[in-house]
C-alpha cells in the first residue's frame, strides 16, 4: 500500500484504506450500496391491494409503473473521493449527476497516437528490437500484449526503465492506432491533435460508487463522443475504457489562471465556451493497470490553433500525412481561453501539485507539478510525469492552470429535456389518442358570493360527461433504462 500511495496522480492517492481504517469492515460493505440492492427502495413500503381501485393503473403488489403505465426508474447513489475530497454520485430519472467541491484543479495531457500494451504474465513476447509491423510478429503482438491486464491488477504495469525484461524481450509495446492489431478501428480516425485538461476523482475499482457508475456507463447516452473529444483520442477504448459526456450545471463554469503582478499572484477567470470551445467527459482509464474515474475537459479556439498539435515524428505522424491530414507540429506551451468578460489570456500553470494540497510533502506525496508529460512512473521522483506513458513529454501539464467546478450532469437516455415530446403521458399506453375516465358532472359553477351577487359566470365551467379523449402530437416510448 506504500508503494501505491506513491504512485496515484492529481488528488488520487486516498484508496480503500483510508475508510477502511476509520469504518469496521461491516460498515464499509454497507455504504458501497446505500439502495441496499435494490434500485426501486422508494416502492419498497407500497402494496396495492387487489381491491384498492389503483389495482387498475398499476396493478396488485408493489408498483413498478406511475397511474400513465410509465415504468419506475432506478435509483443509485455513491461518492468517491481523493484526499478526504468528496463527490457524489446520483442516478434519478435516468439523469446522472455528480457533484463535489469547486473551482478543482486540472493538468494538460495529449495523447500520442499510440497504444501501450503490457505483456500478458507468463507470455514469451517480443524480442528487443522488433518490427512491429512485421507478419510475422502479428500472433505474438495479438496473444502475448493487452493494453489492460484486469486479472493482474497493479502487477500488469511496467515502469519505463522495465521495457525490457531479463529474458531480453519486451515488457510492453507502444501500438500505433493503424496498426493491424486494431483491424482498422481506428485507420480513418480524425487525427488526435488536442489535449485534454484532467483530474482524478476516485481511488482504483471506486467501490462505493461503483453501482451508480457501472449503471450509467452501460445506458445509451454513454459512450458517446463528441468532436473535440474524438480528436482528444477520447474514443480509442483501449486507452479509454469507458466513457460518458457530461454538462455543466448552469452556475457551474471552467476557470484559467490569468496571473498577476507577479509570478506568486493567482487569478482564475471563467472561460467563455462560447468561443473557446469546450467537451466534458467522466472517463475510465486504467492507471497502473488499476480502473480510476477521472473529469477531463477538451477545449479549442474557433479562432486560432492554440490547442492542437501532433508531433512530426514517428509512425503515427506518418500515418496521418499519409491520409492527407493537415496538422500543426508546433507546440503552444501557453494556450489562450477567451473569457467571460470579453478578454483573451494564456492559461498560467502552477509550480505546485495543486492548489489545494498545501503539505503533500506531509506524507511522501511530493507536492511539485511534474511539469512535464508521459509516464506517472516514479513520481514524486522529479523524473516522474504528468500522466500515462502514451503521452507527449513536450505537452506539458500546467498544473492548475486550469479549474473546473465539479457540479456536472448527463442525460442518460442521451435526450435533452427540452424535448417537447419526451415525458408525454401517452408513452406508456403508446397510442396517440388516449382516453381518460372521470366522473361526470357541472363543474367549476361559482359559489363565492363576490361573483354570485355580481351575476359572474365562470367562461371555463362545463358538463363534462365520464370521458375524455385527449390527442396527443406524437407517440414516443416512455423513458427506459437499457437492460
Amino acid at each position: 500500500m506504500n508503494y501505491i500511495s506513491k504512485v496515484l496522480p492529481c488528488s488520487a492517492c486516498v484508496l480503500l484504506l483510508a475508510l477502511a481504517t476509520h469504518l469496521g469492515a461491516e460498515d464499509a460493505d454497507h455504504i458501497k450500496d446505500l439502495t441496499q440492492g435494490d434500485p426501486y427502495y422508494y416502492t419498497s413500503d407500497q402494496a396495492v391491494a387487489k381491491d384498492d381501485g389503483q389495482a387498475k393503473l398499476v396493478g396488485a403488489g408493489r408498483p413498478a409503473t406511475t397511474h400513465s403505465k410509465i415504468p419506475h426508474l432506478p435509483v443509485f447513489s455513491g461518492y468517491m473521493n481523493t484526499n478526504y475530497t468528496y463527490r457524489f454520485v446520483n442516478v434519478i430519472e435516468q439523469t446522472m449527476t455528480m457533484i463535489g467541491e469547486g473551482k478543482h484543479g486540472l493538468w494538460r495531457v495529449q495523447d500520442n497516437g499510440t497504444i501501450r500494451e503490457y505483456r500478458k504474465q507468463d507470455a514469451q513476447g517480443l524480442k528487443d528490437g522488433a518490427d512491429l509491423f512485421d507478419e510475422g510478429n502479428m500472433a505474438t503482438i495479438e496473444s502475448d500484449y493487452a493494453s489492460y491486464l484486469p486479472e493482474e491488477s497493479w502487477g500488469g504495469y511496467k515502469h519505463p526503465h522495465q521495457r525490457v525484461a531479463e529474458d531480453g524481450h519486451l515488457n510492453f509495446i507502444d501500438v500505433p492506432l493503424h496498426h493491424p492489431k486494431y483491424k482498422g478501428k481506428y485507420s480513418d480516425h480524425v487525427a488526435i491533435d488536442l489535449p485534454h485538461f484532467y483530474c482524478t476523482m476516485s481511488a482504483n475499482q471506486y467501490p462505493y460508487a461503483r453501482k451508480a457508475i457501472d449503471y450509467a456507463f452501460s445506458q445509451p447516452g454513454a459512450g458517446q463522443v463528441g468532436p473535440l473529444g474524438k480528436r482528444a483520442g477520447l474514443d480509442v477504448n483501449e486507452l479509454y475504457t469507458k466513457v460518458l459526456r457530461v454538462d455543466l450545471f448552469p452556475d457551474a463554469r471552467a476557470w484559467v489562471n490569468v496571473g498577476g503582478e507577479d509570478e506568486s499572484s493567482v487569478d482564475w477567470q471563467p472561460v467563455d465556451i462560447s468561443k473557446t470551445n469546450a467537451e466534458f467527459y467522466l472517463i475510465e482509464r486504467p492507471f497502473f493497470n488499476e480502473p480510476y474515474l477521472f473529469i477531463t475537459a477538451v477545449f479549442d479556439n474557433s479562432d486560432n490553433q492554440d490547442f492542437q498539435y501532433v508531433r512530426p515524428s514517428g509512425d503515427y505522424y506518418e500515418h496521418i500525412k499519409a491520409v492527407g491530414q493537415d496538422v500543426k507540429t508546433e507546440v503552444t506551451y501557453e494556450p489562450r481561453f477567451h473569457l467571460e468578460n470579453g478578454e483573451i489570456a494564456v492559461a498560467k500553470g502552477l509550480p505546485l501539485y495543486g492548489v489545494h494540497h498545501p503539505d503533500r510533502a506531509a506524507f511522501g506525496g511530493g507536492g511539485a507539478c511534474p511539469l512535464k508529460g508521459g509516464d506517472w512512473s516514479n513520481y514524486p521522483k522529479t523524473t516522474g510525469a504528468a500522466g500515462w506513458p502514451t503521452n507527449y513529454e513536450e505537452i506539458t501539464p500546467l498544473c492548475d492552470g486550469v479549474l473546473v467546478d465539479i457540479k456536472f450532469f448527463a442525460n442518460l437516455d442521451g435526450e435533452s429535456w427540452n424535448n417537447p415530446n419526451k415525458y408525454l403521458a401517452n408513452a406508456g399506453h403508446g397510442v396517440q389518442e388516449l382516453q381518460y375516465t372521470i366522473q361526470p358532472g357541472e363543474y367549476g359553477v361559482y359559489t363565492d358570493p363576490y361573483n354570485t351577487e355580481r351575476g359572474e359566470k365562470n367562461p371555463h365551467a362545463g358538463d363534462l360527461g365520464g370521458e375524455i379523449t385527449l390527442k396527443y402530437p406524437t407517440v414516443e416510448e416512455p423513458v427506459m433504462p437499457a437492460q
